[in-house]
């Protein structure tokens, strides 16, 4: 990892993945434009309780096609502690829901953390993620997001996942995400402890995030 990772203690696991729910689950429409905001990370202990580090994130999200789009993030636990966090990227949605077959979608970007005075570190990143819609208000979806890192020798760091999105209004909708954080590096050691690894491998967390569509022009 890079000098400015190891300045960030708390969030060193987190800055090696992708931070925050899942890009894109489904796309938007051309001209729509959505929000949201989401907090959660690796079950840590965290002030002697066990809980998922309050890592938080702010995404804006336009649809350029009802396939493509483009996304905009800002990383506010990174904020609070002097680091300038942004994500940005594009997305694509190649399979339409059909049977068996679930609407499939991919979205490649770059997180940027940049401490003023003190260094910058830059993850290229790749999402890969299925959903299937389930009735008008549920929608559960699973794939991984991948973190690839080139600082010292080339490798990729994994977050394999399951969610499900409920819509509450035809506006907003809650995501709940359970990931496995990088589950190919050992657990310890670490600057946090992480109390939900699996084989001592990585680390189990949860993420919940709130989405309100925007709208837009339709043409």
């Amino acid at each position: 990892m890079s000098k400015l990772v190891l300045l960030l203690p708390a969030v060193a696991l987190l800055a090696a993945v992708r931070c925050g729910t899942v890009t894109a689950v489904t796309p938007l429409d051309r001209g729509e434009s959505s929000l949201s905001a989401s907090v959660g990370g690796p079950v840590a202990n965290v002030a002697g309780l066990n809980i998922p580090l309050p890592y938080a994130v702010a995404r804006y999200r336009y649809g350029l096609s009802g396939q493509a789009g483009i996304y905009a993030g800002l990383h506010l636990l990174a904020a609070g502690m002097g680091v300038a966090g942004v994500d940005f990227g594009f997305s694509y949605h190649f399979l339409k829901q059909r049977g068996w077959i679930p609407n499939v979608g991919a979205a490649a970007g770059l997180t940027a953390l940049i401490k003023p005075g003190g260094g910058e570190a830059f993850f290229p990143q790749l999402d890969l993620v299925g959903s299937y819609l389930l009735g008008d208000r549920f929608t559960s979806y699973f794939g991984s997001q991948s973190t690839y890192q080139f600082s010292a020798k080339p490798y990729v760091v994994l977050a394999p996942l399951i969610g499900t999105r409920w819509r509450v209004s035809d506006p907003f909708s809650l995501d709940l995400e359970a990931k496995w954080y990088a589950p190919t590096e050992p657990t310890e050691p670490r600057n946090v402890h992480y109390t939900l690894p699996i084989s001592n491998r990585g680390a189990v967390g949860f993420v919940v995030g709130a989405n309100w569509l925007l709208g837009g022009i339709h043409e």
